[in-house]
């Protein structure tokens, strides 16, 4: 279920730098995933805590945990039948990003892609919920305040700022700009003006954190029914645990998108994790003229590209700059998608559900293609395009909400069923809930979108 690997290299804005777990040993204790195979959470901890483990965070959407164990109980564990895989806790990295000539004002990128004709429609992403994980958000920005509904802060949930944007180069607040900035005759426009915004705060102030950060991040958009994930982020090394939990959320009809990864200039273009996950839609980055920007992942793994160079958008304490790269392409494909879904989306794939699979086809079928026809390594399958992807019956509004909040209601259902330790008479209560969902589901498509009368 993932593209194709390729040699591993620099992504310039944002790096997750990985350790396999074969290398040189770290003395003392070691922060690690262990997954495991089909096992109670209860026994999970039991294990870990028997070979004095810490535990970090218990995984609810994938089986793993992570944790802070010793090299011995590492290799102990790794004999013990139960447990599937044992992986570095990655350490994520924030590289210095490129900034932009500070005259170069204007927003092109959301003129470039259609949005502001999208807007004209009062189409802007209104009711769509929208998270970044990444480094947090500054909530008062006045061009953020009133789209802000919420959000975590992974690395201390405690914390009294929540997920405020602390870090040196405002990198999350800079992004989520680019999605939702106010439409309000100041400072800068995203690409959905009113769309909802979540902060998922997975990176510290220095721009680091660890990768079981990002999964327990994944699981919180989850559970909290965010429709679109933005990851301006990147891995040299596939981790199952990650792959897992994107698995999983694209599994319960969340659409993740993520930047494809700066490795032109100094590498091969190959696609960073988790962009090059089939779960996620890696997207690269382009020039004013239209042209791939030379930091910019060239691979066949890229599904679409966007604006990414010289991006003037938010940052913290009310200001706005500057700054290129893919971390600023991915968010322009975030804001479409919510433009999308506030327009209205029909059931592309006849599966008689409205959901993320449609949404992505929405997206892939409906972009200036600048390359060779169809999809190409290069452009993928073209530049983003706001104005074609949201031409739709205005009748289809209303249904595609309700229609996907019962295709996730489905899901999630069925997956509460699937944890682990369940009785068999909630199995066989869960397994009547989730046909009643089904019928309902189907009911709401078939009845609710032109398509399908």
């Amino acid at each position: 279920m993932q593209k194709n690997p390729q040699i591993p290299l620099l992504f310039v804005s944002i790096l997750i730098i990985g350790y396999a777990l074969s290398s040189v040993a770290i003395a003392g204790e070691r922060r690690v995933i262990v997954g495991f195979h089909q096992t109670s959470e209860s026994n999970e901890r039991t294990l870990v805590q028997r070979h004095k483990g810490k535990l970090k965070h218990q995984f609810k959407r994938i089986k793993a945990l992570s944790a802070k164990l010793t090299d011995q109980a590492i290799a102990e564990l790794q004999s013990d039948p139960s447990v599937a895989y044992i992986e570095e806790d990655s350490i994520v990295s924030a590289i210095e990003p490129e900034f932009g000539n500070s005259e170069y004002l204007a927003t092109w990128g959301v003129s470039r892609i259609g949005s502001e004709s999208v807007h004209t429609t009062q189409v802007k992403g209104a009711g769509v919920k929208v998270a970044v994980l990444d480094t947090g958000i500054d909530y008062t920005h006045p061009d953020l305040d009133n789209n802000y509904r919420g959000g975590i802060n992974i690395i201390d949930p405690d914390l009294p700022a929540g997920p405020f944007d602390d870090s040196w180069n405002s990198h999350g607040t800079h992004v989520a700009g680019i999605i939702a900035a106010e439409l309000d005759g100041n400072g800068v426009v995203g690409v959905a003006p009113q769309a909802s915004l979540y902060a998922i705060k997975t990176l510290d102030n220095g721009g680091s954190g660890y990768l079981s950060d990002v999964i327990a991040g994944i699981e919180w958009a989850i559970a909290n029914d965010i429709d679109i994930i933005n990851m301006s982020l990147g891995l040299r090394r596939d981790s199952p645990a990650l792959a897992e939990v994107c698995a999983r959320a694209y599994e319960a009809g969340i659409l993740l998108v993520a930047a494809a990864g700066n490795t032109g200039l100094y590498g091969l273009g190959e696609v960073l994790y988790p962009a090059r996950y089939s779960t996620v839609i890696a997207v690269g980055a382009t020039n004013p003229d239209d042209t791939l920007h030379l930091m910019s992942a060239v691979s066949p793994d890229v599904d679409l590209v966007a604006p990414g160079s010289n991006i003037y958008s938010s940052i913290t304490y009310s200001g706005y700059n500057v700054l290129t790269g893919t971390s600023q392409a991915s968010p322009h494909v975030a804001g479409v998608a919510a433009l999308i879904l506030s327009a209205g989306l029909r059931d592309l794939n006849g599966d008689h559900t409205i959901n993320n699979q449609d949404l992505r086809l929405q997206l892939q079928n409906n972009t200036f293609d600048l390359g060779e026809p169809e999809r190409d390594g290069i452009y993928g399958y073209g530049l983003v395009n706001a104005a074609a992807a949201t031409t739709l019956n205005p009748a289809w509004r209303a249904s595609t909400r309700k229609a996907r909040l019962l295709a996730r209601a489905k899901i999630i259902a069925q997956a509460n069923c699937n944890k682990r330790g369940v009785r068999r008479n909630y199995q066989s209560h869960c397994s009547n809930n989730s046909r009643h969902l089904q019928t309902r589901s189907h009911t709401a498509n078939t009845r609710g979108t032109p398509h399908q009368r």
